[in-house]
């Protein structure tokens, strides 16, 4: 346990709203001293009500969201990786106890005092749970089983702020940020494969080098197709960068979150390797290709695939766009399911499995829904190359109906 009181050196920062203090505590320090209120209505009590406009609403308190047991799992093995990184700061709002209470007593209230110039010290009298979470609340408790606990953590610490504007930093956060594109993360992989061996390289990984190679090398049939979304980059083309290497990682892996995670326990300069997963159970119809660093083979029968698509289908515009790209690695990795690598998955194999596929006309407007579309595609491929009946699609009599009328239309029965 650490030893009250505890005195940490703070930085002093001005903003609109008020002042705060930038310090470092660790994991351990948080868990003993700090709390959170999760967001309830309070019910059954008159008082607790708000009126406008001539109506009644049960008033809110508190400020966090639930805590999930699976958010937590994933952030207490990240803790323990070799890597392991929190540079964003936890938010905190020292001196109100867990019922809200202000803290007026000089032996329990956090205080700062100032060292010379725009240097502080904060001390923390005692363990007594005396800070609110406003914001990192996942991040502080996924410690609270972890072996990392003495891992230091960026905090801003504001004191005496009133819990109103607890619950305003924390909307603030929460609704004015923008989710990073999709795409530039994928890419941000790339510093991995400058570091280690392919050998060490996560899914995720080999999964954006397939993807890089497949949108630039000169024998790619998808030279020039794929969006990678990044600077010095052009294309007109429809599609995604994340869809390809989303529908990569479905043949490598069901969690390729937790396989990165448990990759980077090791170090590289330790012996990360893939091995490391040879017992985590996956689904993934190629994760042996994958853990057996067989990576040739693997990307030979993505690239013989998509060279078949391209000469079979490619005339279709649904197929050139991201969705239809999601229905085409559906079908893959439902054909790849049975791979035992007896069978030379080449351009020939996929022109042939493919060859009936194209009498369906992608060009209806069947295909014209596009909440539906990926799922239309999927099927009809399915059905047209008889990989499966309309019963095995279990569809409602009006999807059937439709199926039918498509694949009439296409010479065809299910």
């Amino acid at each position: 346990m650490s030893n009250f009181p505890l005195k940490v050196p703070a930085i002093k920062v001005e903003q609109p709203l008020g002042d705060f203090y930038v310090v470092t505590l660790t994991a351990k320090q948080l868990l003993q001293t700090c709390y959170t209120i999760k967001a309830e209505i309070l019910q059954d009590e008159e008082e607790t009500k708000t009126g406008y406009l001539g109506t009644f609403v049960n008033r809110l308190v508190g400020n966090q969201r639930i805590r999930t047991t699976k958010r937590l799992d994933e952030i207490k093995r990240y803790t323990e990786t070799v890597d392991a990184s929190f540079p964003n700061s936890i938010i905190l709002g020292a001196n109100y106890d867990q019922d809200g209470n202000l803290i007026t007593n000089l032996k329990e209230r956090w205080t700062v005092e100032n060292v010379g110039g725009n240097f502080y010290e904060l001390t923390i009298p005692t363990s007594k749970k005396l800070a609110s979470i406003i914001d990192g609340q996942h991040r502080v408790f996924g410690f609270e089983n972890s072996s990392s606990q003495d891992m230091n953590l960026l905090c801003s610490v504001y004191l005496d702020l009133p819990l109103p504007y607890h619950a305003k930093i924390f909307t603030n956060i929460n609704i004015n940020q923008k989710r990073v594109d999709k795409n530039l993360a994928y890419n941000l992989f790339q510093f991995d494969m400058e570091q280690g061996e392919p050998k060490s390289w996560t899914p995720e990984t080999l999964a954006v080098y397939f993807a890089r190679v497949l949108a630039e090398d000169t024998t790619s049939p998808l030279q020039g197709m794929i969006k990678l979304g990044l600077a010095n980059t052009q294309t007109e083309s429809s599609i995604s960068m994340a869809s390809i290497i989303d529908g990569i990682l479905s043949l490598i892996t069901t969690n390729p979150k937790k396989d990165r995670e448990l990759m980077h326990t090791v170090s590289i300069d330790g012996g990360r390797d893939r091995s490391l997963l040879n017992d985590e159970a996956s689904t993934a119809p190629l994760r042996d290709l994958y853990l057996l660093n067989k990576d040739k083979t693997f990307f030979n029968i993505i690239k013989s695939y998509f060279g078949a698509l391209k000469k079979v289908l490619w005339e279709y515009e649904v197929f050139r766009k991201t969705l239809g790209v999601h229905a085409c690695f559906d079908f893959l990795k439902f054909v790849c399911k049975d791979y035992d690598g007896t069978e030379e998955f080449n351009e020939e194999y996929f022109l042939e499995l493919l060859s009936p596929v194209k009498e369906i006309n992608f060009d209806d407007q069947f295909f014209g829904i596009q909440t539906k579309l990926r799922s239309r595609v999927r099927n009809s491929m399915f059905l047209a190359a008889s990989l499966k009946s309309l019963a095995d699609l279990k569809l409602n009599n009006d999807e059937q109906k439709l199926y039918q009328i498509l694949l009439n239309g296409a010479g065809k029965t299910a």
